[in-house]
């Protein structure tokens, strides 16, 4: 799996692959799961939902490891934040943002040459 995280390309087309579901499956009722919990049970959506976010987290993770980047795993976490929790997935464009910063970045740090000065 790090290989496949190694490679620029290939991190930013799964990584947009595994994203694509985290704005559709809202539209059938996936980020309200957990305030319905209680009369309704979880909908099979909400475990696709989180799957995809899983799915995020691991590769991300990986890229932060090929990249010496750890901390990147905080952006497809505080999107999942944002996505789940009642009140916060009103505010739509915070996940947004965080899924561009974990691209922009993981592609960018990738491209910084090991001898450059430190600033």
């Amino acid at each position: 799996m790090s290989k496949l995280a190694a490679n620029t390309v290939v991190f930013v087309m799964v990584y947009i692959l595994c994203m694509i579901p985290t704005y559709l499956l809202p539209y059938m009722g996936s980020n309200s799961a957990i305030v319905t919990i209680g009369t309704v049970g979880f909908n099979p959506a909400f475990w696709f939902h989180l799957l995809c976010f899983v799915a995020l987290a691991v590769i991300v993770w990986q890229r932060g490891q090929v990249i010496d980047a750890n901390w990147l795993l905080i952006f497809p976490v505080l999107a999942l934040v944002f996505d789940f929790t009642p009140g916060l997935n009103v505010i739509p464009l915070v996940p947004t943002v965080m899924h561009l910063l974990a691209i922009i970045i993981g592609v960018i740090k990738a491209q910084k040459p090991e001898n450059s000065p430190v600033l």
